[in-house]
C-alpha cells in the first residue's frame, strides 16, 4: 500500500511529477487552464448542457487570463487564444438571441400593398 500512495494520479511516479513540476512554467498551467475554459465553455453554450452563466463565466475568466499570460506565450498562441474568446463571445450573443426570440413560429414579415410596385430587379439577376 505504501507504494500506491507514492504513485501520482497519472500512474507516474513522485518522483517524476516532482521532475515535471520543477520545468513547468506557470504559463503552461495558464493556458492549460484556458484550453480548459474554452472546451467547458463551448459546452455550456450548445445542446443539453446548455448553461449561459456558465458560459459567461468561462468567458470572462478566458478574458481575465489572457492579457496576463499575452507577453509569456507565443504571438501564435496568444492570437488563438484571442480568437477563442471571440468566437465564444459570438456564440455566446446567439445563443441569448435565441433564448430571446419568441417561442413560436416567427410572423411573416408585412406584405407590400397589392398596388404598389414589384421590387426591382437588380442588374446580372437570374429571377
Amino acid at each position: 500500500m505504501a507504494d500506491d500512495q507514492k504513485q501520482a494520479p497519472e500512474g507516474i511516479s513522485a518522483e517524476q511529477a516532482a521532475e515535471q513540476l520543477k520545468v513547468l512554467q506557470v504559463a503552461d498551467l495558464v493556458v492549460q487552464a484556458a484550453g480548459g475554459f474554452i472546451s467547458l465553455g463551448f459546452l455550456r453554450l450548445g445542446g443539453e448542457q446548455r448553461d449561459l452563466v456558465q458560459a459567461r463565466l468561462a468567458i470572462d475568466s478566458l478574458g481575465a487570463l489572457e492579457p496576463v499570460v499575452r507577453d509569456q506565450i507565443s504571438a501564435e498562441l496568444a492570437d488563438e487564444l484571442q480568437r477563442a474568446r471571440a468566437g465564444m463571445q459570438l456564440a455566446f450573443a446567439e445563443a441569448v438571441n435565441e433564448k430571446t426570440e419568441p417561442a413560436g413560429p416567427t410572423a411573416p414579415a408585412p406584405e407590400a400593398e397589392s398596388d404598389a410596385a414589384p421590387p426591382a430587379e437588380t442588374p446580372g439577376s437570374d429571377s
